[in-house]
């Protein structure tokens, strides 16, 4: 046995326990890359100056491992190699700043690294490969309903005018047809991927509770206009991605109305959870008031479900379904994906939209509700489809799980919505918090995981970040700066380029005033348009690693950087700042997006006059 495999150091290691991090089973600590390289990330606690990354694949190699991040609790180490056999052991060799040596096996730091101890890398490994055309992208999501009114022949029985204030029973008149009327506005931003909520056919709004899973609603314009959407998105080379949920369904779902009809002889039965046959809805009369009053009202005749009324007890939910329904919404109820026929179906609904209708991708909404299992045979089916088809999921948190190359290739990134809430519209994070907050969001998943994440500011379930910033357009321009700079797929929720606004569902959801063009924050619509092309300029800004430089007390400055280009971006939430010395040794810096006049004092870069609440992006 070379000595280097057990004492890299040739010494024995200090037996203190240190917090070292690694997980050989997440992408995210060990990524292997199609062309045979492996890439591999450390996390050490403060105190640590270097790390190595030692391999046998025939003879042993040490691979120096380079500090890519810190936060206050943590240094983040990286490094790749590429293996020359298919079977590969491996270990992590490091120094304190006091030159203690430490070693770091499977079971942890030790003395050594005896045999056993070691990882087992067996080559070739699977890990995240997301398409390449989503790398860094620029999405723009749509609520159809209220985006524009293309064919007013389409209209159902009872639309209100446009711009009405949004209610979550009525209908505006927005369709597919509408969004092709207004792609030139898109496209005119740098849009290069559209993400549309639900279109199959539903009696809803929002149409996260589908009747009919194959087909286009006809109110959003049928088929036809998603094939004459999908054309000519795909004429001006861009792409979409559309939404659905195959955790639940309408009770009006065919399979569900034969388990209302038949019972436990329907050859569905199994496709639901049925508590208590017949079916029925028990509600409490005097809970039911305000709008669920008119849900109620209408509920029966919608779904063909009866009601029952309840005398007492008086304590209880509203209603109870005699049905499982996901979170107790009485028009959802939910489907089992353990079920071999009902995942057969789900799985071939998600092949028809790729191969008919020439989607590019899918957004599955309450992802996490559904078994893992689920998620590994849609994606093998997806790809089977459309092989470079996009997979995004809709979970909140950390959402590693899923993203390890055998599910989705990506998630909201709601993590980096929080982030940016609670730093710029709501202003309580410190400037240190919030760049730990970021450094430590950055290593949460693989290079390949962080470059397509969706990261948003607003979304249809959520309140839209103007509101959040108390509707202080400033604090909204600062955080569309951050959100185009940063790693990952930059999605614009419609009208947020314009200056909407709106507190919570159904709030969020108003029509767009495509009526009240003078309502339009036109400075905000120029930023997305400047920002969106100053992305396609600059590939470092589009799929670079990130790499904070330097925090202030209202101000932080990080680095993206790809393929020798260098680019320095800072964000100011404060007020002018007069002087900043940023040690990023530039070359030749130069301004190329916001206000500031940059120079160089030695190895490091000079900002002065930053203005308050700005951005700046400087080429190194």
């Amino acid at each position: 046995m070379d000595w280097r495999e057990t004492k890299y150091y040739d010494q024995v290691g200090f037996l203190y326990p240190y917090d070292l991090r690694y997980d050989p089973d997440d992408c995210a600590f060990c990524s292997p890359a199609a062309d045979g390289r492996v890439a591999f990330r450390l996390q050490t606690e403060p105190g640590f100056a270097a790390a190595t990354v030692v391999y046998n694949d025939g003879a042993v190699q040490g691979a120096p491992m380079q500090e890519v991040n810190r936060c206050s609790r943590f240094i983040y180490w990286e490094t790749t190699i590429r293996p020359a056999g298919p079977h590969v052991t491996y270990s992590f060799a490091l120094r304190t700043a006091e030159g203690a040596v430490v070693y770091l096996g499977r079971h942890g730091v030790d003395h050594s690294v005896e045999p056993l101890d070691r990882w087992v890398l067996r080559m070739p490994a699977s890990g995240p490969r997301p398409p390449d055309w989503m790398r860094g992208a620029i999405m723009y999501q749509i609520f159809p309903e209220r985006f524009a009114n293309g064919d007013r022949a389409n209209d159902p029985a009872g639309t209100v005018p446009w711009g009405s204030p949004p209610d979550w029973l009525q209908f505006q008149g927005g369709d597919l047809p509408g969004i092709v009327d207004h792609l030139d506005h898109l496209q005119d931003l740098g849009v290069e991927v559209l993400y549309l909520n639900p279109i199959n056919t539903s009696p809803s709004t929002h149409k996260y509770d589908a009747v009919d899973f194959y087909h286009v609603d006809p109110v959003l314009g049928g088929d036809e206009a998603l094939h004459h959407l999908v054309a000519e998105l795909h004429r001006r080379g861009m792409r979409i991605i559309v939404d659905a949920s195959f955790n639940h369904c309408h009770p009006r779902f065919f399979a569900f109305q034969d388990v209302l009809q038949h019972g436990p002889n329907s050859r569905y039965w199994h496709w639901f959870t049925v508590f208590e046959y017949p079916i029925r809805v028990r509600y409490r009369p005097w809970l039911v008031t305000g709008r669920y009053a008119d849900y109620i009202a209408r509920f029966t005749q919608e779904t063909g479900i009866p009601l029952e009324a309840l005398d007492g007890p008086r304590e209880g939910p509203r209603a109870e379904p005699t049905y499982l329904a996901w979170y107790d919404v009485l028009t959802m109820p939910k489907l089992n994906q353990d079920n071999p026929a009902t995942r057969a179906y789900f799985l071939d609904v998600a092949a028809h939209w790729l191969r008919h209708f020439d989607i590019d991708g899918w957004r599955m909404d309450v992802a996490r509700h559904i078994a893992p299992d689920f998620w590994r045979d849609f994606r093998r089916v997806c790809r089977d489809a459309k092989s470079d088809c996009f997979l995004l999921a809709e979970i909140w948190g950390n959402t590693a799980a899923w993203l390890q190359g055998d599910q989705f290739d990506a998630t909201m990134n709601y993590v980096f919505r929080d982030l940016v809430l609670d730093y710029l519209a709501r202003g309580r994070m410190s400037t240190a918090d919030f760049a730990d907050g970021l450094s430590r969001m950055v290593a949460l998943y693989a290079p390949e995981v962080t470059a397509v994440n969706q990261n948003l500011l607003s979304s249809h379930d959520t309140e839209r970040f103007l509101h959040l910033a108390g509707e202080d357009r400033s604090r909204l321009r600062l955080a569309t700066v951050l959100l185009f700079t940063m790693p990952g797929a930059v999605s614009v929720y419609y009208g947020d380029e314009i200056g909407m606004t709106g507190g919570s569902d159904p709030d969020c959801r108003r029509a767009f005033p495509w009526h009240d063009r003078p309502s339009w924050d036109m400075e905000t619509q120029v930023l997305v348009r400047d920002l969106a092309a100053l992305r396609r300029q600059y590939p470092a800004l589009r799929d670079g690693r990130w790499r904070l430089v330097w925090t202030g007390a209202d101000a932080l400055a990080y680095l993206r950087h790809a393929d020798g280009e260098r680019l320095l971006v800072l964000i100011n939430r404060g007020g002018e700042l007069d002087r900043v010395v940023l040690p990023v040794l530039p070359e030749r810096p130069q301004l190329v997006f916001g206000t500031a006049a940059v120079g160089r004092a030695g190895s490091d870069l000079v900002l002065q006059a930053v203005p308050a609440a700005s951005g700046v992006v400087v080429l190194l």
